[in-house]
């Protein structure tokens, strides 16, 4: 099963797709690699404050 592209730098004007471009290839990475990467850091940040707040 192929799933739909969401392209997201559609949503980012174009001084926040340059900041973007500038800091992934710092890293050595695609823009798209970066995004996801950076996204699911934050989802991780997400679930462990959420299984903190279930602990509790």
């Amino acid at each position: 099963m192929e799933e739909a592209k969401v392209k997201l730098l559609v949503y980012a004007t174009p001084d926040e797709r340059r900041r973007i471009k500038l800091a992934a290839t710092k890293l050595g990475m695609s823009m798209t690699q970066f995004m996801l990467d950076t996204i699911m850091e934050q989802v991780a940040s997400v679930e462990e404050l959420e299984k903190k707040g279930a602990e509790k």
